[in-house]
């Protein structure tokens, strides 16, 4: 019984170690597999890190090329919006310059020839900009050259990763068995999507570069006729101003001419008569009173009295001459000699160098002298002539009165005593009148200097309106200008909150990508350390069960030789109990290896409970892993995506800060302006009011003038009164003279001769007044077509100006379009960059199938369905695998 309880002992021992040795040969199977898949996870780990790698770097490449050109079109922009700065300072330069105010009277014409000497060498730089426009053609030309360079270069490059790629994947495919070469039916779709979006990228910058060929050429067409139209409209200017200046001088010329006329004709052409009448009245007198102080009486007389009638006749011509000057020569000749006793003139006969041709090339103020020079020699013929006439007419009268001395009465002598007695009292009076008479030039250049201090306040007053209209101008300028820093700084204080707020977003996803590559470094440590920790039990326990078994086997060949040594003493004699043993030993195995199986089975079930567990536990740590790698990738582009937006905030914030300096500088330089504007203005109101106080001192004095005229004016009634006196007393005086109307008549033919030589001349000055005004016609009808011309010019230069605004439109949309493109490329990269994550999971996930099912292959061999299906997989696999070499 003892022996048998060994035996029953020893067999289910050896049972449980066949089973046990069993499990551990199965349990370091499954170890093996799962290092062989652990193996295979991190070689597929790395590819698909690999792949990742690439698909940036050519989503950073194209990235780069898209900003590369959204840099480009940036700076076109900033380029022409300082463009505009420039023309805007030019235009406010022009503002300004016609606005200074000089101190002398032709200073408006030197304003104005200031401001189109400013239009013509602001108009001069279109050369510079022709040259600056064809020096942006060629930046654009190696701009474009340098993007097909990169393209070159990008396609090399993308066609280089592509051939790595493929023949790293070759390698990899050797190794794996089953579905893992399904995998490389997706990478050539992807390479595809590539190739799509680079031609996209391609044909949408060849479509810009035309754009922008097409908009360069018509900017160029467009500057070239601005050129021609500018150039022909300053020339048009040029003879504008030419004329206007002419125009403008013989305006002033003219009136200068009227002012002296009537300060010298008109306005005192009595004054100047009745001062000649005076001025002969008191040399006759003078003449008569010599003659009556005279002791002699007979030849004396006669003497005094031709003396007489030859001054006043000289005096008579001589006034004559100046009424016909003045243009009262009919009625003041009629009146005198009417008055005085109708004496004659002499013959004067016209020049012979009068030449009307010549007459009609003269100026105004040359006709003037030559007529004055021409009147000179004529008075000089008339009193050669008239002393001739006088020294006959004194021969005649001393034989006339030689005859009748003896037969004068001697009751003159009272009447001669009493005009001797009233002459010196008259004499005096005159001799008064002509002293008054000399403060006259004084009232004359009185009234010269108040029509040219009119004049000149008339034009500081016109140009205190324009400075006005400009000081407003600019005021309205200098309030859009604030108004502009006041959008402007509201806009930088936006942009510097939204700089706050990106940078705390950019700062927190900083903490938090660190937070993620931190947690991803632990959770990769702690998964390690777990997978060394299974490794180590399972290399333990496979030492253990290595152990157990050889003790077992050594325990069993000890029992089994005392089995044989006992087994050889009694197998004579128990050979029959032996049969009995066997059988009872057989049942008892039976059972014992029944149970033993069943707990094996029981085992065997819950470790690969076990297994499936661990293997779940880390295909989800794995999943999670994957997603933390792809947040990361994720945040790394957000991040990216950021800093970008940071740096175009930057940029923009810097372009502003820049235009409110500009524009701050600017107010600057106006108030400076408006400043100097306004010491100007109020040096002009010091002016006006220092003229103001002299006109009304001028004013005063022409009220005493007056005053002193109006006095003198009775005092010349009353002497006219004492001479009409005088000159009855003279007239019965002269009586005896009436022998000289013979000579009266003849210079009355002379008189008529003379007036008809002056009308002539006056018909030859009418012609030389109508010519002028034939061409002062002429110059107006010219002054109105170059107008029309100008408005002419105007209006097409307002259709170029619509022309301009329409292709700064077309501008815009096209950068609108290239905006709204780059936008839908980027979105399309982020989604494709989604897609591809996608597919990589999913296709990782089909591999771990395929292993799976590739491991369960002696299991599916009982379902045919499945493992022709495997089979054609194979095939197929192996077909592409040969293709792809």
């Amino acid at each position: 019984m003892a022996m048998e309880s060994c035996h029953d002992v020893n067999d289910s021992v050896v049972s449980r170690g066949d089973a046990s040795i069993n499990g551990l040969v199965h349990i370091g199977d499954a170890l093996k597999e799962s290092e062989e898949l652990d193996v295979d996870f991190l070689n597929e780990f790395d590819s698909y890190v690999e792949d990742i790698k690439d698909r940036l770097t050519i989503s950073r490449m194209v990235s780069d090329s898209v900003i590369r050109g959204m840099v480009n079109a940036v700076e076109q922009e900033a380029a022409d919006r300082i463009a505009q700065k420039e023309s805007e300072l030019v235009r406010l330069k022009k503002m300004v310059n016609p606005c200074h105010v000089g101190s002398d009277e032709n200073e408006p014409l030197r304003s104005l020839i200031k401001h189109y000497e400013s239009k013509i060498g602001v108009f001069s730089r279109l050369s510079n900009a022709l040259f600056e426009h064809e020096k942006m053609l060629e930046s654009f030309g190696n701009l474009k050259n340098a993007a097909k360079r990169q393209f070159k270069n990008l396609r090399i490059k993308i066609d280089q990763i592509r051939g790595h790629s493929s023949v790293r994947k070759i390698n990899s495919v050797s190794e794996l068995v089953g579905l893992g070469g399904i995998l490389q039916e997706d990478e050539p779709e992807k390479w595809i999507d590539v190739d799509k979006t680079l031609d996209s990228l391609r044909i949408t910058l060849d479509s810009v570069y035309e754009h922008a060929d097409d908009i360069f050429y018509s900017s160029k067409a467009s500057l070239c006729q601005w050129q021609l139209e500018r150039e022909y409209r300053e020339e048009v200017e040029q003879m504008v101003v030419s004329t206007c200046i002419r125009s403008l001088k013989e305006q002033f010329e003219e009136r200068l001419w009227d002012q002296n006329v009537q300060s010298y004709g008109n306005e005192n052409v009595n004054w100047i008569e009745k001062i000649n009448e005076i001025s002969s009245l008191r040399l006759e007198l003078d003449a008569i009173s010599k003659s009556l102080s005279n002791p002699e009486t007979g030849m004396l007389n006669s003497n005094s009295s031709m003396e007489i009638n030859s001054d006043l006749s000289n005096n008579k011509m001589t006034d004559h001459l100046h009424q016909r000057d003045s243009g009262n020569h009919v009625s003041s000749s009629a009146s005198h000699w009417e008055g005085n006793g109708k004496h004659g003139e002499l013959v004067i006969t016209v020049p012979e160098n009068l030449d009307a041709a010549r007459l009609k090339l003269m100026s105004k103020e040359d006709l003037v002298n030559f007529f004055k020079t021409e009147m000179t020699k004529m008075k000089r013929d008339y009193d050669y002539k008239l002393l001739e006439m006088t020294e006959k007419y004194y021969s005649v009268k001393r034989e006339y009165f030689k005859e009748r001395v003896s037969s004068l009465p001697s009751r003159k002598d009272k009447e001669f005593d009493v005009l001797r007695k009233k002459i010196p009292d008259v004499i005096v009076k005159l001799d008064r009148i002509l002293v008054e008479n000399e403060k006259f030039p004084v009232l004359s250049n009185n009234n010269e200097k108040l029509i040219i201090f009119k004049d000149r306040l008339e034009s500081l007053l016109s140009e205190n309106h324009q400075l006005r209209d400009s000081l407003s101008n600019k005021k309205k300028e200098v309030n859009l200008l604030s108004s502009q820093v006041s959008d402007a700084i509201e806009k930088i204080s936006q942009y510097s909150l939204t700089e706050e707020n990106l940078l705390k977003k950019v700062e927190n996803l900083e903490f938090a990508v660190e937070d993620a590559h931190i947690e991803a470094a632990i959770s990769g440590d702690v998964y390690n350390c777990f997978i060394r920790e299974a490794i180590s039990q399972l290399k333990w326990i496979s030492e253990v069960s290595e152990m157990e078994r050889n003790i077992m086997k050594e325990i069993y060949e000890l029992i089994l030789k005392d089995a044989s040594c006992n087994m050889s003493h009694a197998s004579k004699s128990e050979f029959k109990d032996s049969d009995l043993e066997s059988l009872i030993m057989e049942g008892l195995c039976t059972i014992m290896f029944r149970e033993a199986f069943t707990e094996a089975k029981e085992k065997l079930h819950d470790l690969s409970m076990d297994v499936f567990e661990k293997e779940r536990i880390l295909t989800l740590e794995v999943a999670e892993k994957e997603k933390l790698q792809q947040q990361m990738l994720l945040g790394e582009s957000v991040i990216d995506e950021k800093k970008k937006l940071l740096n175009e905030t930057a940029a923009a914030l810097a372009r502003e800060k820049e235009k409110v300096m500009v524009a701050s500088q600017e107010l600057d330089i106006l108030r400076d302006q408006t400043n100097q504007q306004q010491m100007i203005i109020s040096k002009c109101n010091k002016e006006s009011s220092v003229l103001k106080i002299k006109l009304l001192q001028a004013l005063d004095k022409l009220e005493q003038n007056k005053v002193e005229i109006c006095d003198l004016n009775l005092k010349l009634d009353q002497t006219v009164k004492d001479l009409r006196e005088s000159n009855g007393e003279i007239r019965r005086l002269l009586v005896a003279a009436q022998e000289k109307e013979s000579i009266l008549s003849l210079v009355k033919a002379n008189e008529d001769e003379h007036r008809k030589q002056m009308e002539s001349i006056i018909i030859l000055v009418e012609g030389l007044s109508e010519a002028v005004a034939g061409f002062e016609c002429r110059v107006a009808e010219a002054m109105k077509r170059s107008n029309l011309r100008l408005e002419n010019l105007s209006s097409q230069s307002g259709s170029l100006i619509q022309m301009a605004n329409i292709l700064k439109r077309k501008g815009l949309q096209y950068k609108q379009n290239l905006e709204r493109r780059c936008s839908d490329l980027e979105k399309a990269e982020t989604e494709v960059d989604l897609l591809g994550d996608e597919v990589e999971v999913l296709l990782g996930l089909l591999e771990k199938i395929y292993v799976g099912l590739d491991h369960y292959s002696p299991i599916l061999k009982h379902y045919t369905g499945v493992m022709e299906i495997l089979k054609l997989v194979r095939r197929e696999l192996s077909g592409e695998s040969t293709k792809s070499v």
